[in-house]
């Protein structure tokens, strides 16, 4: 009974990104042509969690601290278009982003996700060059010009 109701509150509050180039990528030529096929960003989150005894190692995350994981996905308008929850606070961004591809995450062939380094390169998922050290410094001059 209860998937029901959040099957049916989910689609009523939840909206899944258009196929076309965001808006705010259109405007900006140093995001346009680059990104005209991403959907928006998506990353992993901890929350707290109250688990049984026997489980509590499995949800202990890296900082030692007792909590749940759960993988968002946002359009450029911060809107939320995907949630998964409910995985252990140790497991890895790529297990549960492969996991949320099973369980209703539809990324259009061509698409893409924004991820963080945590996340792996592939077709559905765009992550930073980790050769580059990026810094908040160099994004604030390339914003003056």
């Amino acid at each position: 009974m209860f998937w029901m109701v959040f099957l049916e509150l989910a689609q009523e509050f939840i909206t899944l990104p258009p196929n076309e180039c965001p808006y705010e990528v259109q405007r900006n030529p140093k995001f346009y042509p680059f990104f005209k096929d991403v959907l928006g960003a998506m990353d992993g989150t901890y929350i707290a969690a109250d688990i049984r005894k026997s489980q509590v190692a499995a949800y202990r995350n890296w900082k030692g601290q007792v909590r749940q994981n759960v993988f968002p996905t946002c359009t450029f308008r911060m809107y939320l278009c995907y949630r998964l929850s409910g995985w252990e606070g140790s497991a890895h961004d790529v297990s549960v982003f492969k996991d949320a591809l099973g369980k209703g995450l539809a990324i259009p062939n061509g698409k893409y996700y924004l991820g963080d380094a945590g996340y792996a390169l592939d077709d559905k998922c765009l992550t930073p060059y980790r050769a580059v050290r990026y810094h908040l410094h160099e994004h604030y001059q390339s914003r003056k010009k």
